[in-house]
């Protein structure tokens, strides 16, 4: 199943990355999203590229009776992210991962944040989530697609915040 969701920030494509790749922001996100636990590396390389890596555990309560078969305690899932260099602009696009552990499940894309003037900018997150379940795999997609755009949603929630002020 498709993911796209597109974030607007009040701040700079170099800025959204700056963000982006302090484990204070990812911890942030990670408490924004109601995570139980989280796990946060950021590997800044020398060729103006990272690598951050997010575990995180999120609660089944309220997910529906179909998905919490599949993970009755919770769903632990594991992004990565290896962003790119920036160009001129700061614009960068990152290959995005996540990994859900003892689910039968993985979300692969891109992540762009793309620079709109010297002070705003765009987050697009285009991914494709399967569910490599036999026969429902499609039903658990359509199921869990939408909780997949909550945590997204809440991600950008947090980068406002964090944006304005409130680490």
């Amino acid at each position: 199943m498709k993911i796209s969701r597109a974030m607007r920030n009040e701040i700079s494509a170099a800025d959204v990355y700056e963000m982006s790749t302090t484990e204070r922001f990812q911890e942030k996100k990670c408490q924004d999203a109601g995570a139980l636990s989280w796990d946060v590396t950021v590997e800044r390389r020398s060729d103006d590229t990272a690598v951050v890596k997010t575990k995180r555990k999120l609660p089944t309560v309220g997910f529906p009776s179909l998905l919490r078969k599949f993970v009755p305690s919770g769903v632990t899932s594991t992004e990565t992210i290896a962003w790119g260099p920036a160009s001129p602009d700061g614009s960068r696009v990152g290959r995005l991962s996540v990994d859900f552990h003892g689910a039968p499940a993985s979300l692969k894309g891109t992540i762009s944040i793309m620079a709109e003037g010297a002070t705003a900018s765009t987050v697009r997150v285009e991914a494709e989530f399967k569910a490599h379940v036999p026969l429902v795999g499609g039903k658990i997609e359509g199921i869990a697609a939408p909780i997949i755009i909550g945590v997204i949603d809440a991600e950008e929630a947090t980068g406002k915040a964090w944006a304005a002020g409130a680490r």
